[in-house]
């Protein structure tokens, strides 16, 4: 793999987190920036990355090349009928479809991944590795932006006042919580994103280099009768 094709890899892996940090940061500095209402957005963004968050485990479970197509078709499609539920009351809460619509590009946007190609059995390690990866991100974002204080910065009463929340809790409470826990969590996965590609493009290009103790592990456990 060329500098170049790894760049370009990187832009493509990290650049949505990447796009998303910084949302989160300019909002939290600069509420308006994108629109009256963005905190209002970015706080239902979060909550439904909590649904991807407890999804993606069993998507990873499903994503198996030794089941044959048709059962993975059916796991992907209850999982995400079951998951619908969670994103329809989130839909209630708010008010409108647009977060029904965004959970529906996420998860549909896996379907060629999980279904139609699946990873071999080290792409599915490596699938689930990112999502504890994910999981812990999300655990510990929460637990450092909901205990400890956190900065205002330009999220002031007032602008909270505009954003009619019509809900109680810390997030619609104080949502520069929120903002902070998004800024970290997505620079955390852009972080992931730019390790995973890193240690792809180091990793062996042919067959001449020697396995890793993991690979030579599962070589004898498949050479054993």
């Amino acid at each position: 793999m060329s500098r170049l094709s790894l760049t370009l890899r990187l832009v493509w892996s990290a650049g949505l987190d990447v796009w998303f940090a910084c949302l989160f940061l300019i909002t939290w500095i600069r509420p308006y920036t994108f629109g009256e209402r963005t905190v209002h957005h970015l706080t239902f963004v979060m909550l439904l990355e909590f649904i991807v968050v407890h999804a993606s485990g069993f998507l990873g479970a499903v994503a198996n090349r030794d089941e044959p197509g048709w059962r993975r078709g059916l796991m992907f499609l209850g999982l995400f009928l079951f998951y619908n539920i969670f994103a329809g009351s989130f839909a209630l809460m708010y008010g409108g479809w647009w977060p029904m619509l965004f959970f529906w590009c996420l998860m549909l946007s896996r379907f060629p991944a999980i279904v139609l190609r699946p990873p071999d059995a080290h792409g599915q390690m490596w699938l689930m590795a990112n999502w504890a990866a994910m999981t812990a991100l999300y655990i510990f974002g929460v637990m450092i932006t909901v205990i400890p204080p956190v900065p205002v910065l330009g999220v002031t009463p007032e602008v909270i006042e505009t954003q009619n929340f019509g809900m109680e809790g810390v997030w619609p409470e104080e949502p520069y919580r929120v903002l902070a826990f998004g800024t970290f969590y997505f620079t955390g996965l852009a972080i992931v994103a730019v390790i995973n590609e890193v240690i792809a493009y180091r990793s062996p290009k042919d067959g001449n280099e020697t396995p890793d103790w993991r690979q030579q592990l599962r070589d004898r456990f498949q050479e054993t009768p």
